[in-house]
């Protein structure tokens, strides 16, 4: 557990915490700008030079994108409950942020640190499944009320021509340069956002504080139950299973933001579900480790 917090938490809050203090330095600063570079270009060299690597059974593969699907239908139904019995309002942001993880920034590491080299194939395989579910079906959720515009917003976004294109692409080799500075540009995508959100989360309001705990519950353990139940209903392998329920119970993703940002929908909401699930999580882990 002291690993976990000293490299992959750690980490995290020192990159927000200097985004907050930029933010307080600079109060008009804006992240739009930040935002559609990492949505546009940083976020789809990660997925790409990160999905050519991997190699999975096909029987994993399904087990893997049946359970992501899974989970992320059942959270976000869930997150439609909340709002009807509890808030009695609409809100994109709380939606997105309480039902997409953070799979891939802080999930492959924590993944390695708690089941070694023989989960990272399991991992950044359920990271791009879930990437895609995100920039599809996710943004089919921002964009709802305009569904034909939502389809159309899907189409423009790189991220998934990224994973069809690293997908044909296995195996084949690419000139070292090119892996360099793909790689190098992914690796990008972590501390952009980290600084993005601590600056948005300089600004704030102290009345939002209770609606970003809710979606954190949402998020842990919504995403913890359909994980298992879905992972048991496919008969996935123990290692496969245990794996999907941790991925799958991970903080809110940190792009929540960036969509949010994108089509302007509280991206202040989603930020605060981002800070306060990743700052609780340690705590969520000790009762997940108990409960795989």
């Amino acid at each position: 557990m002291g690993d976990i917090l000293l490299n992959v938490i750690l980490p995290l809050y020192l990159l927000i915490l200097s985004g907050f203090f930029v933010g307080k330095l600079k109060p008009e600063l804006k992240t739009d700008t930040i935002s559609f570079v990492v949505l546009y270009l940083f976020a789809p060299a990660l997925i790409f030079s990160s999905f050519r690597k991997v190699n999975v059974s096909l029987e994993d593969f399904s087990c893997i994108s049946f359970t992501a699907l899974g989970v992320f239908v059942g959270v976000f139904l869930l997150s439609l409950l909340v709002e009807i019995f509890v808030l009695k309002e609409k809100n994109e942001a709380f939606e997105i942020s309480s039902t997409v993880m953070n799979a891939g920034y802080l999930g492959i590491p924590l993944i390695y640190l708690m089941f070694g080299d023989e989960g990272i194939p399991f991992a950044v395989t359920y990271m791009v499944v879930m990437a895609v579910l995100h920039f599809t079906l996710g943004i089919v959720v921002l964009q709802r009320e305009n569904l034909k515009e939502g389809l159309l917003s899907v189409l423009k976004i790189p991220l998934i021509y990224a994973v069809v294109f690293a997908f044909f692409t296995k195996g084949i080799s690419i000139p070292e340069g090119i892996e360099k500075i793909l790689k190098l540009t992914g690796d990008t995508t972590l501390p952009l956002m980290l600084v993005s959100i601590g600056i948005s989360l300089s600004r704030i309001k102290p009345s939002e504080i209770e609606l970003s705990i809710l979606g954190t519950v949402v998020r842990f353990t919504g995403g913890t139950l359909t994980a298992f139940l879905f992972a048991s209903i496919l008969n996935c392998p123990p290692l496969l299973k245990k794996i999907l329920v941790v991925q799958s119970s991970l903080p809110s993703a940190i792009l929540n933001y960036v969509l949010c940002e994108r089509f302007n929908r509280s991206p202040e909401i989603a930020a605060s579900i981002i800070f306060v699930s990743t700052l609780l999580f340690p705590v969520y882990l000790l009762i997940l480790k108990i409960f795989i």
